[in-house]
């Protein structure tokens, strides 16, 4: 792969890297890994980044999707291979497609080239290491976008897809530039305000009768506090964590663009990833989502994640 990987990047001038839309570290860390290090490898070609931009972005300049013409350009896609997860599917008019991801879900748009690896923490990790067989230098800036990345995907190392290469991998891009410490600074800093959000969101956590805690995020809640969609939905699910009578958490958040309903599942040990697949989502065995129309279909997404209790536990 490292081989074809350096001749399909030099076969190419222009080159578009790409990741799911409301992107999360992992997406954003993968993206301007690769990113920075293409740039400082080839600074003679076009390369661009290209997305949607939430609170979490600062790791380099974003081009607007909808600005760019794809005929003749080398496409990565990062993160993600499931077309609702997508911003815009113009990138199929590229003349090659590279899909890079570390998900359970198969592939539901145009792609020449898919490298997968379901035991990778992150997508992050997959670039790093991509970038190491090929034999690519990686500078500090894509160290540190890379490290924002594994940090995000496994919760600062604690998940179960964190694995003895995971940590050879966060040694080295320490070793190109990543400062544990600054990040996490960064990351899990807040303002005042923020943690009385959190602890309001947290009251009205509601648990169903087989103990599975949820929380519905309408407009009310989120233009009371101007809060988006993102800082909601992937940022406050967590708080539902580490719950000894808590076997499965949801966290269900209006999207304020779309009005459709984004939903974050979790799970201790218990494989949910299915019922985020019946919805149109996917994700990680723990750790998935999908998107609804209505609140009924977060009910019946509860209903099944109880089901799945039941058939485990009786």
């Amino acid at each position: 792969m490292e081989k074809r990987l350096r001749q399909w990047i030099e076969d190419h001038d222009e080159i578009v890297i790409l990741r799911h839309k409301n992107p999360d570290l992992d997406a954003y860390g993968a993206q301007f890994g690769l990113y920075h290090a293409l740039k400082k490898a080839y600074p003679g070609k076009q390369i661009v980044a290209a997305g949607d931009r939430n609170a979490l972005h600062r790791f380099g300049e974003l081009i607007e999707i909808d600005d760019l013409v794809f005929a003749g350009k080398l496409v990565f896609v990062l993160d993600t291979v499931a077309s609702g997860m997508l911003e815009s599917r113009s990138f199929e008019a590229a003349a090659k497609i590279i899909l890079i991801d570390h998900h359970q879900n198969q592939p539901d748009v145009k792609h020449d080239v898919y490298v997968r690896d379901t035991s990778a923490s992150s997508t992050s990790e997959m670039i790093a290491e991509l970038l190491v067989e090929s034999e690519f230098q990686i500078p500090a800036a894509s160290a540190k976008a890379l490290f924002a990345g594994l940090v995000g995907d496994t919760g600062r190392f604690q998940y179960s897809a964190t694995t003895e290469k995971t940590f050879e991998i966060a040694a080295l891009l320490m070793r190109q530039g990543a400062d544990p410490q600054s990040l996490y600074q960064w990351m899990y800093s807040e303002p005042l305000k923020m943690r009385r959000i959190k602890a309001e969101f947290f009251t009205g956590v509601e648990f169903t009768d087989r103990f599975i805690a949820f929380r519905k995020n309408d407009r009310t809640f989120l233009e009371k506090y101007g809060l988006d969609t993102q800082t909601v939905s992937r940022g406050m699910v967590n708080q539902m964590a580490g719950i000894e009578e808590v076997p499965m958490w949801a966290n269900f958040t209006v999207d304020l663009t779309t009005g459709r309903i984004v939903c974050e599942l979790r799970s201790k040990t218990i494989p949910i990833v299915d019922v985020a697949k019946q919805y149109g989502g996917g994700g990680h065995n723990l750790a998935c989502g999908c998107t609804v129309d209505t609140w009924e279909k977060t009910n019946q997404i509860l209903d099944d994640l109880g089901r799945l209790l039941e058939e485990q536990h009786g």
